[in-house]
């Protein structure tokens, strides 16, 4: 009896310091943000000039990610509640972003060059700068997944405190990578990591990011040849993958078995490409694949998996209807004919309905907006080169098209690729 009461005890206690941590972390979240605001400006005048540089960002841990971490590591048993945000190595998360894998070592090196004042602890500072760095320890270091990453203990001195920071360096590929492991896998708790088919499948998508970053860095070394444009191929295949990946896990959860949704990626996969407002920013607005430069073709690649790896999935809405307010106005009978075959079918058919809300989910106006634009980039696909009696003829066409076929690549190819006649 007394054991079980200890027991109660105990678990009390646990719970009231996990109230308490999380309390604290509350209180002071204003001070963590300055603090966060203060390593990420110096490291931002770091690495002014550094052309491989893309971003430093930040993040302060919530209530519940600290709740979890107390329990998960048993943080109680380290740290008083009162002290846990300033002595726990990662409350103040920062990141040093790159463009590619072999960035990640020339960006530690500046790191290493510029905290040149020694401190204690085998830390070192900028000198007139309070930040500090721990940069005595091997880098990259090797996490329990097997994979490398550079992990950099650090703190600051402010207001006769010191709050610790957990500095990292990814590339983009990386970021991403370990932005979908944990959208997929840690927020998802059906998915456990001893799970041998899910590690497998998500050392497969980092063996293919890995892949993809080569690429995009031979393209941005070269002019693009004939072999550059198989490297296009290639990386549009691997993007292809993430993205039928990540979706399919998506429209499982949300409906409760498997639907195989790949050839629609494929089609999605190629208006990201050639299309859309991803291509737009990097200045190749229907610029067809085999006329865009690396380095801007690069660029639509690392959007997307920015765009990705930043998105909420938790209200993806697959299955409820599409409404479009105010609706689609189109500029060409041709448009309006590909816009009311696929409107017919968008809050009937399951794999129409899933395209748009998997197309809208992606692209970053709103749906609307979004939706003209996929509407206008069919009309370019299909019409190229055609006249404008072939074009009738070809509306003709689209309005005896079945919408589930037209949305895929082969289905867009058809149409394209048909002899129309004056």
């Amino acid at each position: 009896m007394n054991s079980g009461s200890e027991q109660n005890k105990a678990s009390i206690d646990v719970f009231e310091y996990i109230e308490k941590a999380a309390a604290v972390l509350e209180e002071k979240r204003d001070v963590l943000n300055r603090i966060a605001a203060r390593i990420t400006t110096l490291l931002e005048e770091m690495y002014e000039d550094v052309d491989e540089m893309v971003s430093v960002t930040y993040r302060i841990k919530t209530a519940n990610s600290l709740k979890e971490k107390i329990v998960r590591n048993a943080l109680y048993r380290q740290f008083s509640a009162d002290r846990l945000i300033y002595d726990a190595s990662d409350t103040i998360g920062v990141r040093l972003e790159c463009r590619f894998l072999a960035d990640e070592k020339l960006l530690f090196s500046r790191l290493e060059k510029m905290f040149s004042v020694e401190g204690t602890d085998g830390c070192r500072s900028v000198k007139g700068r309070s930040i500090y760095l721990k940069l005595d320890t091997p880098q990259p270091e090797i996490q329990k997944n097997g994979l490398s990453i550079y992990r950099i203990d650090g703190y600051v001195l402010s207001g006769g405190e010191k709050y610790n920071f957990e500095l990292q360096i990814k590339s983009l590929v990386n970021s991403f990578w370990s932005e979908i492991e944990h959208k997929i896998i840690y927020k998802n708790k059906r998915f456990m990591m001893i799970d041998k088919f899910v590690n497998e499948l998500m050392m497969s998508i980092h063996t293919n990011l890995v892949n993809i970053d080569s690429q995009l860095h031979m393209l941005f070394k070269r002019c693009l040849n004939t072999a550059g444009i198989e490297y296009k191929d290639q990386v549009g295949d691997t993007l292809n993958l993430l993205i039928n990946e990540i979706y399919s896990r998506l429209v499982e959860d949300k409906i409760g078995f498997p639907v195989n949704i790949k050839n629609y990626s494929e089609a999605l996969v190629k208006y990201v490409l050639e299309y859309s407002s991803f291509t737009s920013r990097a200045g190749m607005k229907q610029a067809t694949m085999r006329s865009i430069s690396g380095e801007r073709y690069a660029n639509t690649v690392f959007a997307v998996m920015n765009r990705l790896r930043r998105m909420e999935f938790d209200d993806f809405p697959v299955g409820e209807k599409i409404e479009l307010t105010p609706p689609f106005k189109p500029e060409t009978d041709l448009q309006r004919a590909i816009a009311e075959r696929l409107l017919s079918a968008i809050n009937c058919d399951f794999y129409v309905n899933t395209f748009f809300h998997i197309f809208f989910n992606l692209e970053v106006g709103d749906d609307r907006q979004d939706f003209q634009s996929y509407v206008e980039y069919y009309e370019w696909r299909i019409a190229r080169g055609k006249t404008q009696a072939q074009s009738v003829l070809l509306r003709t066409l689209v309005e005896k098209s079945e919408p589930s076929a037209m949305l895929l690549e082969s289905g867009i190819e058809k149409l394209a690729s048909l002899k129309v006649a004056d």
